[in-house]
């Protein structure tokens, strides 16, 4: 059996956000000028994500990247998206849904600092430290948070598999024993 990664088997070293991604910003589109459709629309919002339409008019589609919003909720958006200029956008070729979900979390770390007013822009962003794993170069190690996050997520879906099947058990138990509960 593979050892279990922990957080502090790894060395950490503090990054900008702008030496690590490609940052862009959103563009508004005001909702009466939104036409439904099935591209998500991310603006800033803390709940679905940031997701708070569904347009088929975008000014411009990204995909598979984090997505920061001014009061710095840090999601992965994996697939077509377009987004608002509350919203900055980051993007690295290393980037993926794993160790996507990874950065975000570290990114919130930094929401603290902001409120309504005092919000998370573009420049802001770019110039936040984060604190990320490295390998042996000193670079962010892509791989150990891609697989700390797969690792997290295995042992959470066999947390509720094993919850289920310990209720199925029970009213299996149950039933064969005549209905009694």
């Amino acid at each position: 059996m593979k050892n279990k990664l922990t957080l502090q088997d790894v060395e950490w070293k503090e990054f900008k956000i702008k030496d690590l991604f490609k940052i862009k910003r959103g563009k508004r589109l005001i909702e009466k000028n939104r036409h439904k459709g099935d591209v998500p629309y991310i603006s800033a919002t803390s709940s679905n994500n940031g997701i708070t339409d569904f347009i088929n008019n975008p000014l411009f589609i990204e995909n598979n990247k984090l997505v920061v919003t001014t009061f710095c909720d840090s999601y992965y958006i994996e697939g077509n998206f377009t987004a608002s200029d509350e919203i900055t956008m980051l993007g690295n070729k290393n980037l993926n849904k794993y160790n996507g979900l990874f950065l975000s979390s570290m990114i919130k770390t930094n929401q603290s600092k902001y409120a309504f007013g005092r919000k998370a822009f573009t420049d802001r962003i770019s110039t936040q430290i984060i604190m990320l794993p490295i390998d042996k170069n000193g670079n962010p190690n892509w791989q150990f948070m891609e697989d700390y996050i797969k690792q997290e997520e295995k042992e959470i879906v066999n947390k509720v598999v094993k919850y289920y099947q310990n209720r199925l058990d029970e009213i299996f138990k149950n039933v064969a024993g005549g209905g009694r509960h």
